[in-house]
C-alpha cells in the first residue's frame, strides 16, 4: 500500500486557477464596496498641493483678478487610469480658488481626450454646492475663451517645448483651438511667453512631458512647475523636486489618491487605491503560501533521507 502524500506534496497539486479567482475579487470587490483604507500624503504631494493652495483667488466677475496657470495635458488613452484622478482633484482645487486656466499638449493623441476632459469637468462642475462628502468650497462650470482657453496640439516635441517659454502666443500662430483671436480673448492679456504665468502645472504621461519641460525652459526662464506623473515616471522626476526645480510632483495613481484626500473629494484614485492595497496583499500571500509550502517540503524530505 503506498504511503500517504505528505500536505506539502499534495498542495504542489494546488490549483493555480483559486489564485487568479482570489486576484479578481481582490480587484472588483473594493470598487463595488470601498473599504476606504487610511491614506498619508506623502511630502511631494503635499508640497504639490500647498503650491496650488497659495495661488491667489481669483474673481468670475473680474478677469484681471486672480492667478492664471498654464496646464501641459502630455497624455494618452493608456495612461487616464494614472492620471486622470490627479486632473479631476487639481482642477477642482483650481476652479474652486477661481484660478484661470490656459491649456496645451504636445502629444498628437491627446487632444480628443482632452476635449472631453474639458467638457466633462471643466465646462461643467464637479463639485457644486451640496455635494456629498465635500466639505471644500464649491466651483462652477467655466466658459470657454473667459474663465479657460484651450489652444490644442503642436507637434515639435523638445523644440516646441523650448517654443513655448519663448513665444507662446507664436507657437500657436496667436490664435485658441477654436480659431479665436488670442488678442480678443481678457484673460490672455500679457500672457506672452511661459514666464507671463503664475504656475505651470504638467500632467506628463511621457516623452515629451515634465522631464523636458523641466530642462529646457524651467531654468531658463525661472518657472514654478508641479507635475503629475505615471508611477514608472517617478523615478525619473524625483531628482527634480529634490533639487527644487518641480515645486510638487504627483507620481503615480497612489499619489492620486493622497491628493484626492487633500483636496477633500474622493474619487477613482482613492477607489483604485483600495484595489492596489488588496491586490497587493494577495500577492504578498501568495508568495509567502509559497514560501511555506517550498521550505516545509524540504525540510520533510531531509527528514526521510531524499
Amino acid at each position: 500500500m503506498a504511503a500517504a502524500k505528505h500536505w506539502t506534496q499534495r498542495l504542489q497539486s494546488f490549483d493555480r486557477r483559486w489564485l487568479f479567482l482570489a486576484m479578481g475579487l481582490a480587484i472588483t470587490l473594493p470598487l463595488i464596496f470601498p473599504i476606504n483604507t487610511p491614506i498619508k500624503p506623502s511630502p511631494m504631494v503635499q508640497s504639490a498641493y500647498y503650491t496650488v493652495d497659495a495661488l491667489p483667488d481669483g474673481d468670475p466677475a473680474d478677469s484681471s483678478k486672480g492667478a492664471t496657470v498654464f496646464i501641459s495635458l502630455d497624455v494618452d488613452p493608456a495612461s487616464t487610469p494614472e492620471l486622470e484622478p490627479y486632473f479631476r482633484a487639481v482642477l477642482l482645487q483650481l476652479k474652486a480658488k477661481n484660478v484661470k486656466l490656459v491649456m496645451a499638449t504636445t502629444w498628437y493623441s491627446a487632444p480628443p481626450l482632452i476635449e472631453r476632459w474639458i467638457r466633462e469637468m471643466v465646462e461643467q462642475p464637479l463639485a457644486p454646492a451640496g455635494t456629498p462628502g465635500y466639505d471644500g468650497p464649491p466651483d462652477r462650470a467655466y466658459k470657454k475663451n473667459v474663465d479657460y482657453v484651450w489652444l490644442g496640439f503642436r507637434e515639435g516635441k523638445q523644440a516646441v517645448i523650448s517654443a513655448f517659454g519663448s513665444d507662446l502666443r507664436g507657437t500657436f500662430d496667436g490664435r485658441a483651438a477654436d480659431g479665436t483671436p488670442l488678442d480678443q480673448i481678457p484673460m490672455m492679456s500679457g500672457k506672452k511667453q511661459l514666464k507671463d504665468f503664475d504656475l505651470m502645472i504638467l500632467v506628463s504621461a511621457g516623452f515629451p512631458g515634465a522631464k523636458e519641460y523641466v530642462q529646457l525652459v524651467q531654468s531658463r526662464y525661472d518657472l514654478k512647475m508641479v507635475a503629475a506623473c505615471t508611477a514608472v515616471s517617478t523615478t525619473d522626476l524625483t531628482p527634480y523636486f529634490q533639487a527644487g526645480q518641480l515645486l510638487g510632483l504627483v507620481g503615480g495613481l497612489a499619489a492620486s489618491a493622497e491628493y484626492e484626500t487633500m483636496v477633500g473629494k474622493k474619487g477613482l484614485g482613492t477607489q483604485a487605491a483600495d484595489v492596489l492595497n488588496i491586490g497587493h496583499l494577495v500577492v504578498i500571500l501568495a508568495i509567502i503560501f509559497g514560501n511555506i509550502i517550498f521550505f516545509a517540503g524540504r525540510a520533510h524530505r531531509r527528514r526521510q533521507g531524499l
